[in-house]
């Protein structure tokens, strides 16, 4: 009976999500440079390779600002740390033991590793685009590739951000959930918005 009950909980949750998440994966995935099917050459090369690095660039400054952000994040942690002397927890989190402060830890790893990825991702396309060797082909799927990560590393923090609130303001739960659900309803609508089809 119980198998039942779960099983049941795991459809009804997998269907919230997907409801949730599958508009968000199919915006993104519009956000992505369509790779050509036939390989450009000469000055149409030189234009498109062009213009994906300077989008590069400031994607890259964005992926650059959100590692320094979520590492700093990892050791300014919500709650501070144990500090005193005779405690045999000194140095350790004082939230260590709630789940709230455990999802912060998870989302701000993921978005650090997410970000750095995309980081490194960034730097390999800049190399790929000074050799002739690496058609446009290969250089638009790596800056594709670079996108999704830095999409994941961006909602990343928006969940940390929200799980380390929750974490910090637990003992009033009205306002903890009040800025969690916030902060969840906005991203999403703000995203869902700027992604959009034109159509």
């Amino acid at each position: 009976m119980l198998e039942i009950i779960v099983g049941a909980a795991a459809k009804l949750l997998y269907k919230q999500v997907a409801d949730v998440a599958l508009p968000m994966i199919s915006a993104a995935r519009r956000m992505m440079v369509e790779v050509p099917k036939v390989e450009p050459i000469g000055e149409d090369r030189e234009r498109m390779v062009k213009n994906i690095m300077g989008a590069a660039q400031i994607h890259l400054v964005v992926a650059a600002l959100l590692m320094t952000v979520t590492f700093t994040a990892g050791f300014t942690i919500p709650g501070g740390f144990e500090g005193d002397i005779n405690s045999p927890n000194k140095g350790m989190p004082i939230l260590l033991r709630r789940t709230m402060f455990r999802a912060f830890v998870v989302s701000n790893v993921i978005a650090f590793a997410s970000s750095s990825a995309a980081v490194f991702a960034y730097f390999s396309l800049a190399t790929k685009t000074i050799s002739p060797v690496y058609g446009v082909k290969v250089i638009l799927r790596l800056y594709n590739k670079a996108i999704l990560l830095q999409l994941l590393a961006i909602t990343a923090v928006v969940v940390a951000f929200s799980a380390g609130l929750y974490v910090t303001l637990a003992h009033s739960v009205g306002l903890a959930v009040t800025v969690c659900v916030i902060s969840g309803i906005s991203y999403y609508m703000i995203c869902y918005m700027i992604l959009l089809p034109e159509n």
